[in-house]
């Protein structure tokens, strides 16, 4: 299913196609011609070459256990990251492995510094197929979609976690929820785990209590580093009604 992921093809898609018969384009990760496999920007191996998370691992944060019996015996495993940390979303699940010189990695920064919204767009799909083996979506009631600063979406002119949760509650018939504003512009998120909470600090509050009230919502993002925007996005919704919060993020950093 993972590997036939993809979004049907757009204006930018198809501008796209026009070009590269008068101005062949190379892949933006390998540097080989795009073929007819293509996934906008990306060559058809390179979208092969996307690197899954498996499913199963840490019960809260999806994590593989480097040990296939490392968490054998447990009910809920949870990894060291996971037993060191106390997080306020139930749990996280991410379908890709973000490494450095990875293609998911390339990929991303594509779609969020060079504004490439067709690759973004087979990603959201590729996310919405996939989500499902990594965990149970009717048992939530919503998406929220991570939000960025104003400013900084009104410079990008999208927000790339909107997308992503359009894409999955288009399939799987769930509602976006939109309550979640970011109150504080905050730099890019750099550092180790403890500089990257202080950055988020305070960051997220809830505009409509009233929507979000009683209700397990899952926050959309694109990446989980640390937790730290994941926990700081999950406790303005605890602390504003929600009954529940889980992640999920098109990847997750390696």
């Amino acid at each position: 299913m993972g590997k036939d992921a993809t979004a049907r093809p757009g204006p930018g898609d198809v501008l796209a196609a026009l070009l590269d018969l008068v101005f062949p384009a190379p892949c933006h990760t390998c540097g080989r011609p795009l073929d007819r496999q293509r996934r906008s920007a990306l060559c058809g191996v390179c979208w092969d070459r996307l690197e899954r998370v498996p499913p199963g691992g840490c019960a809260r944060c999806g994590w593989s256990f480097p040990d296939p019996a490392g968490g054998r015996g447990a009910e809920h495993p949870l990894c060291q990251r996971c037993r060191e940390s106390v997080d306020h979303f139930q749990l996280a699940r991410a379908v890709l492995l973000y490494r450095e010189a990875g293609v998911a990695r390339d990929a991303i920064l594509l779609c969020k510094h060079a504004g490439r919204r067709p690759l973004l767009r087979h990603l959201a799909a590729l996310l919405a197929a996939e989500a499902p083996l990594h965990l149970a979506l009717a048992d939530w009631d919503g998406l929220v979609p991570v939000p960025l600063h104003w400013l900084r979406r009104w410079r990008r002119g999208f927000n790339q976690a909107e997308v992503l949760a359009r894409a999955v509650g288009r399939k799987h018939a769930l509602p976006i929820v939109s309550a979640l504003v970011r109150v504080r512009r905050t730099p890019p998120q750099q550092g180790g785990a403890a500089a990257r909470r202080q950055n988020v600090r305070g960051a997220f509050a809830v505009r409509t209590p009233a929507t979000i009230a009683g209700r397990r919502l899952l926050l959309v993002d694109d990446v989980f580093t640390t937790g730290a925007t994941a926990n700081a996005a999950a406790s303005a919704l605890l602390a504003s009604g929600a009954a529940e919060v889980g992640v999920l993020t098109l990847a997750r950093v390696a």
